[in-house]
């Protein structure tokens, strides 16, 4: 029993010798760092207490604790390091060791009481299950869940409490009418209540969350929950109807090279990826993805990486992707004598060399979307650009461009990776026009 073995350890027992990578300072200054930590075992054998340690790229390091009972897997930070540079008070091996212990029979005791204590898994519990899975994949996205279901899903903590083995679509739908929806939908905001109202594009955001954190423990815990709870989650967190289509930017030809000559000008790294993504419309996430192969150049083509949206495991296959002559001729420097399977769009890392000083490090390859905001605030004013103008209109442009070409819907979906649907419900308007000038064509004439 695993706290048979914590015990164990408590009342004078020492963990065996065994070799470690992460004992001593030394050892752990040749690691090389990552994101995920080093772990070592430190009790319960396999599946026990294990203590971790996270190795950045700049400064001490982390020690991370790590518990795995009956099947559920807990992690916390616990201090920092004593590494070279780090402050009074960072924590030895030993000192980590023992720390985790602590925590890993804090933590197993609650574990067994909320266990003995419970008829089961509860939204609260599916919520945080999911918000941990979430951040694994991306802490920025997860974070941005984790915001919404504390705000608007365990701040009500009477559904927050309800278990699952008892989850009616109709108690998700009375939770959702406890919500303040503003833009015409749902009850006015009572006067004495200084709640803040969400519109119906977010509740549809918070609505995915939940549905997708009930459905993952609906999952994990169905042997011991009823059949048709999936069905009630499903018509509980139905979407709502959003009447009022987003306002989408779109840019002229003209205003689109201007931006991208001005992004050339603020940064030639940062240049290369705003002429992808004028000239391609593909999102963020695809373009930091291109090989240099992906660069066809005899054919004036890109074979843009499929999109990452969804939870199906299997790879969306590369969306080949017509481009200019000019725009070759211009991501021309970034191909020569650069491997295949290097990184097309690259920017430079710095490291710090003293208080607030900087310089270039290594080339690497552009990480999440919010690294362009700086580049794209300096572009768009470069450029002359309203100030609320986003890198996203490149998308919308595109998109509305090949429906203004005539092109059919299916091949633009196609070209920008996404589903005849979406276009007919965003850009309907467009699909009208384009229509009707196809049909002028062809009308009689007296």
């Amino acid at each position: 029993m695993l706290i048979t073995a914590i015990l164990e350890i408590y009342v004078g027992r020492s963990v065996g010798k065994r070799i470690s990578e992460i004992d001593s300072p030394s050892k752990r200054g040749r690691l090389l760092a990552r994101k995920n930590p080093y772990w070592q075992g430190i009790s319960g054998g396999r599946g026990g207490v294990s203590l971790g340690y996270r190795k950045p790229a700049r400064g001490p390091g982390v020690w991370i604790a790590k518990i795995v009972a009956e099947g559920t897997r807990t992690e916390e930070r616990i201090g920092k390091a004593d590494d070279d540079g780090a402050a009074h008070g960072a924590l030895t091996y030993r000192a980590a060791v023992t720390a985790a212990l602590d925590w890993s029979k804090r933590q197993y005791e609650a574990n067994q009481a909320t266990v003995a204590g419970s008829d089961g898994p509860t939204v609260r519990s599916a919520v945080a299950a999911y918000v941990v899975e979430r951040k694994k994949r991306s802490t920025r996205e997860g974070g941005n869940a984790e915001g919404r279901l504390t705000r608007h899903v365990l701040s009500d903590h009477k559904f927050a409490g309800a278990r699952l083995s008892k989850l009616r679509a109709s108690t998700i739908e009375d939770w959702r009418a406890r919500l303040l929806v503003g833009g015409g939908a749902g009850e006015p905001t009572p006067a004495e209540d200084d709640r803040e109202p969400i519109t119906p594009s977010t509740l549809n955001r918070l609505l995915n969350d939940l549905r997708a954190a009930l459905n993952m423990a609906a999952e994990r815990h169905r042997r011991e929950l009823p059949a048709h709870l999936p069905m009630e989650i499903k018509v509980g967190t139905r979407a709502l109807s959003v009447t009022a289509d987003a306002r989408k930017q779109l840019l002229t030809d003209k205003q689109i090279r201007l931006a991208v000559d001005a992004a050339f000008e603020v940064d030639v790294d940062f240049g290369c990826l705003a002429l992808v993504a004028a000239s391609s419309g593909a999102r963020h996430s695809q373009m930091r993805l291109l090989r240099v192969g992906d660069v066809q150049v005899e054919q004036s083509r890109l074979m843009m990486p499929g999109s990452s949206k969804g939870r199906s495991a299997k790879a969306r296959p590369a969306v080949s992707t017509p481009v200019a002559a000019e725009v070759i001729e211009r991501l021309r420097p970034a191909l020569i004598d650069r491997e295949a399977d290097a990184p097309l769009l690259e920017r430079w890392a710095y490291r710090s060399v003293g208080p607030v000083k900087w310089e270039k490090d290594h080339r690497r390859a552009w990480g999440p979307a919010y690294e362009i905001d700086k580049f794209w605030a300096a572009t768009i004013a470069k450029a002359g650009l309203p100030p609320d103008t986003i890198m996203y209109a490149f998308r919308h442009s595109s998109i509305v461009r090949g429906l203004k070409a005539g092109l059919p819907v299916r091949l633009v979906a196609a070209l920008h990776d996404t589903s005849s649907e979406m276009i007919e419900k965003h850009y309907s308007a467009f699909i009208v026009d384009a229509t009707e000038e196809l049909s002028r064509r062809a009308a009689l004439t007296f």
